[in-house]
């Protein structure tokens, strides 16, 4: 099971590093194929353009049979990331929602599309959520901000 895990995986690797979605740079930051980083830049039509955003990809033993769990290493103001942990709350990411056979290269591309399109129905903090309906403005200031940061 190890091995065949080893041998997808180093193949989306080779796959991404080839051809890298949308300009995100992929790496492994050590020996272990479990764990994933990517640098995403704000998308130039988001609260986020001129950002670059590290995550951190988690793929689990049953990978691709079961998610990834990512996070955002660089903070982000988002209404669909954790403000304490980073941790993405994003719908395809559930464990009853994953299609077995999924791949890194869909959760990045996915993940470049929520930071010009949140997912309001997956929110993970509410108080976030309720600014983004009652208070634009501010959290249009607050994700712009946090990509200021994020350079």
């Amino acid at each position: 099971m190890e091995r065949q895990f080893a041998s997808r995986v180093q193949k989306e690797l080779a796959a991404l590093r080839k051809s890298p979605p949308v300009g995100i740079q992929v790496s492994l930051p050590s020996d272990d194929l479990h764990v994933w980083e990517a640098v995403i830049p704000g998308p130039q039509d988001s609260l986020y353009k001129g950002g670059k955003f590290k995550i951190q990809i988690l793929l689990p033993e049953n990978y691709p049979l079961g998610p990834p769990i990512v996070r955002f290493i660089t903070p982000i103001y988002h209404l669909n990331v954790s403000q304490t942990s980073g941790q993405v709350c994003l719908r395809f990411l559930a464990e009853d929602e994953w299609v077995a056979g999924g791949t890194v290269e869909q959760v990045l591309n996915a993940l470049f599309s929520l930071l010009i399109r949140p997912e309001e129905d997956n929110a993970f903090d509410h108080d976030v959520l309720n600014e983004y309906h009652h208070y634009k403005g501010r959290y249009d200031s607050n994700a712009r901000k946090s990509a200021e940061k994020a350079t």
